[in-house]
């Protein structure tokens, strides 16, 4: 079996700890900006080389994660970002902009790139579709089934990186609008607001949490991510707790070191640190994803209130509890799956088996389920859990002779010199001896064997612990050092300043095929939408559309039955070309009969001449709320300005609120979701299967050839 790493999220410099000491075989962070968790504590370049440094003294890698869209005016930044982190020896970088892969790809000889889960790279032709970039790994984005996890590893020269334990994001990576156009807040600028989590009404349903996703566990589903392709199995949760970290990989470590096999306790423990939903699959199962209760940790349960008596200052709670309660867990109160408190436990009493009482200023009434969100024990036990670096020492002094210690952990060895060693005259210094001073070697490191040899001579503690600090020292640059690698920075740089010329055709979208038939005579772009893709109706537009093309609106979203589908009606109209909102479509056809659109997110010049180098010269610049003043390209663009898709599904939101399945599906056009006074509309397209999406009405700014939605 190919060797399979464990990576690991860190937030702060207690997680990262937690993931080193854990098992994690590499470190995925960000630093103060340009990634995709802008709201949490993150790291940077004061810390950054010595954060490297450590991880690489136990064998384990650090990625920088630079998964956001970046505009033409922080280039410069990112630049000096990447200098630096490629100063400290970082190993490679997460990448969502297809711009700045283009240019770090160019720039920097020996770079090694990650395809962020953010590129929604779902198929193994998105894959092929970047190998000009270079990217050695792909994060596919979690809505990948096992099928096109297998295409990509047999078809694509890259290395395969998948989410097994986390949040599950309900819309689709990069994809997903929401907090950018309604409250300015981008998630693919690192500001994501969370609007999924916020409870909606949904038509005559009561407000509850219906776009907020269960987390998912894939520990199940080790053997067959793994038997699919999978190299690097990814844990979610940078803006986590250290203690979730700790034991998620825990959990994951334990489980690749034996044989992918877990014992009964293993998903327990996970709830126990994160549990919202009480955990699916992902989408490999076609599981209801969506868990409308609660939108956070409901631990798992272990109890029901008793009994309940208030006090002047404390309240008395009485409980059962198959978890023995000790001071210092946290326990979540629920009736009707509605949280009611949260309560951290300080004096509890056992009063009898499985029978506890507190005291709180919180309130509660009797039959309350009781849930343990906070395992104190079980976070105190993996707090204890230390990563050691065994060591295997040899030390030699001769009379007259420089002493020698050499250290070797790893396969790494460094050897120093020390005093010249002096014959004994009363007390020679004895094996046991040497090993007490040069067995300290901190909390890091542990000698598991001494070789000594040494006959009669006298050396001092003194001498023996510089002895040891100097071979340390040098030991520890070694192991560092190992993961080292020259990256070259040349001179590649674009000129950009040319202006893009305004044009006076503009893109037209039609989801009817009536309305787009009536305006065939049109000088204008014209694309169909549609909500079926329905192969008649499709080649029926293109005959009667004759000379004039025809661009077909793709999905975000397709596998390879879908994407066979699109091929067979390209192949079967010459008129028909393509409306790319993925990077699978790029391949689809001719370069003249392409358009990219807006969900392929381009925002910088850097982005364009990709797009540029690739021979397509029509673009639609990303929906999300830039100044594209200073763009540049040599082609038509676009702006989207009305009506734009927020947010897409791969759920079926009939089958998780409506009681709805494939064979008796309530779908209808006027289903909304209300957020306040935002108003989304849910609307559904399918190729072979359902996709969908909330659209809205937004206010946009007008721009040179405008998108237009009818």
């Amino acid at each position: 079996m190919e060797k399979i790493e464990l990576l690991a999220p860190a937030g702060n410099m207690e997680s990262f700890e937690r993931a080193i000491n854990c098992g994690a075989n590499a470190i995925y962070l960000g630093l103060d900006s340009f990634n995709a968790r802008g709201n949490i504590e993150n790291f940077n370049q004061d810390n950054l080389k010595n954060v490297v440094e450590r991880a690489h003294m136990f064998g384990v890698k650090v990625y920088i994660t630079l998964n956001t869209l970046i505009q033409n005016s922080e280039i410069s930044e990112v630049l000096d970002l990447v200098r630096f982190a490629n100063s400290c020896n970082v190993d490679a970088y997460i990448v969502q902009d297809i711009g700045i892969a283009y240019l770090l790809s160019q720039k920097f000889k020996g770079i090694e790139l990650h395809a962020s889960t953010q590129m929604g790279l779902n198929n193994s032709e998105g894959v092929q579709a970047l190998k000009s970039i270079g990217f050695k790994r792909v994060v596919s984005s979690r809505e990948t089934p096992l099928e096109e996890v297998k295409r990509i590893k047999e078809e694509c020269n890259v290395d395969i990186e998948y989410f097994i334990q986390g949040a599950l994001c309900v819309g689709f990576s990069g994809n997903c609008y929401l907090c950018s156009l309604l409250a300015g807040a981008s998630g693919n600028r690192g500001k994501c607001k969370q609007f999924c989590r916020l409870p909606y009404k949904l038509d005559e349903h009561k407000e509850n949490y219906y776009l907020s996703a269960k987390d998912f566990c894939m520990l199940p589903k080790l053997k067959e991510l793994v038997s699919a392709g999978v190299t690097s199995l990814k844990i979610e949760g940078r803006a986590r707790r250290p203690g979730y970290v700790g034991v998620a990989v825990k959990t994951y470590r334990d489980a690749l070191d034996n044989n992918l096999e877990y014992d009964k306790n293993s998903i327990t423990n996970l709830k126990k640190v994160f549990n919202r939903g009480d955990y699916i699959s992902g989408y490999l199962d076609n599981e209801k994803i969506i868990y409308p209760f609660a939108q956070n940790h409901i631990g798992i349960e272990i109890g029901k209130v008793l009994s309940f008596k208030k006090g002047k200052k404390f309240n008395e709670v009485t409980l059962s509890s198959i978890h023995h309660l000790i001071r210092g867990d946290v326990i979540k109160l629920f009736s009707c799956e509605k949280e009611l408190a949260t309560i951290s436990i300080v004096d509890v009493k056992e009063v009898g088996k499985n029978k506890y009482c507190f005291t709180t200023t919180n309130s509660a009434f009797p039959d309350c389920t009781v849930r343990l969100i906070v395992d104190n024990k079980l976070e105190e036990e993996n707090l204890k859990i230390k990563k050691k670096l065994l060591v295997d020492a040899k030390f030699k002094a001769e009379i007259g002779k420089p002493a020698e210690l050499e250290m070797i952990c790893e396969g790494i060895s460094f050897k120093v010199l020390g005093n010249v060693a002096q014959q004994a005259e009363s007390q020679p210094l004895t094996k046991e001896e040497c090993i007490a001073q040069i067995g300290k070697c901190g909390e890091d490191f542990e000698v598991k064997n001494l070789q000594f040899n040494a006959q009669n001579v006298f050396f001092r503690k003194s001498q023996l612990n510089a002895l040891r600090r100097d071979c340390l020292q040098g030991l520890i640059r070694k192991l560092s050092e190992r993961y080292n690698k020259t990256i070259e920075e040349n001179n590649f740089l674009m000129d950009f300043s040319r202006k893009n010329a305004i044009f006076d055709k503009n893109i037209v979208i039609f989801y009817k095929k009536d309305k787009l038939l009536k305006n065939k005579t049109c000088d204008d772009y014209l694309v169909y939408s549609p909500s079926i893709f329905d192969k008649n109706d499709i080649v029926d537009i293109c005959k009667q559309m004759k000379e004039k093309i025809v661009y077909l609106d793709c999905p975000v979203m397709a596998d390879k039955d879908e994407i066979d589908y699109l091929k067979s009606l390209l192949k079967e109209c010459d008129n028909l070309g393509i409306y790319a909102s993925n990077y699978y479509a790029l391949n689809l056809c001719e370069r003249e009969k392409t358009i990219i659109s807006s969900e392929l997110n381009v925002v910088n010049n850097y982005s364009l001449a990709f797009y540029n180098s690739l021979g397509f010269d029509k673009v639609v610049l990303s929906k999300e709320n830039f100044s594209y003043d200073d763009i540049s390209f040599n082609g038509e663009l676009f702006i989207e300005n009305i009506s734009p898709r927020l947010i897409y599904f791969r759920h079926c939101p009939m089958k998780e609120h409506f009681k709805s399945d494939c064979q008796n599906c309530k779908y209808r056009e006027n289903i909304v979701y209300s957020l306040g006074n935002h108003k989304l509309t849910l609307k559904r397209r399918k190729i072979k299967q359902c996709q969908f999406y909330l659209s809205g009405e937004v206010c946009r700014r007008m721009g040179k050839g405008l998108v237009i939605e009818e």
